[in-house]
């Protein structure tokens, strides 16, 4: 019998967390990246950042998103990715909260940029909280086994 520890860091369990918290990130960042406008509109419907620096994190992070995300779905630097991942989740764990905590009804932006889709609840937190549960995982665990890069680094007999 397998004991959970063992069964947390299976090199089939972390592929299978990489490889759904890289296409969660590279979906997210799809609509980001062709919508920047309205993006910037829902960062500012947060109420957390001074206007001037909005757009310039409207047009960054999703691509910051994309890259991450690919990575992280061709094994690439894991560990490297699941930081920066985490680190990101943290912040919208940080915003998505503090909007539920002042009551603002507003759409999270995590998928899609339209104003009415998407109202933020409690699942877009704790969708979230999981998401950076996989992200610590992968930091803990991930060796970019069954990756790209093992694939191309991998001696030929």
């Amino acid at each position: 019998m397998t004991s959970r520890s063992s069964l947390l860091s299976h090199p089939v369990f972390i592929l299978c967390l990489r490889v759904a918290l890289g296409l969660v990130f590279i979906l997210a960042s799809v609509d980001k990246i062709q919508n920047p406008d309205e993006f910037a509109g829902v960062i500012a419907n947060y109420r957390l950042l001074p206007y001037k620096f909005i757009h310039g994190i409207a047009i960054v992070l999703p691509w910051i998103e994309v890259v991450t995300g690919s990575l992280l779905l061709l094994g690439i630097w894991t560990r490297a990715n699941a930081l920066l991942t985490s680190f990101m989740l943290l912040v919208f764990i940080f915003a998505i909260g503090q909007a539920l905590w002042r009551n603002l009804d507003i759409s999270c932006g995590c998928f899609t940029t339209a104003p009415g889709a998407n109202k933020m609840t409690r699942w877009t937190l704790y969708w979230d909280i999981i998401w950076l549960s996989w992200g610590t995982l992968l930091l803990w665990f991930g060796r970019d086994v069954y990756s790209l890069f093992q694939i191309l680094t991998k001696k030929r007999i």
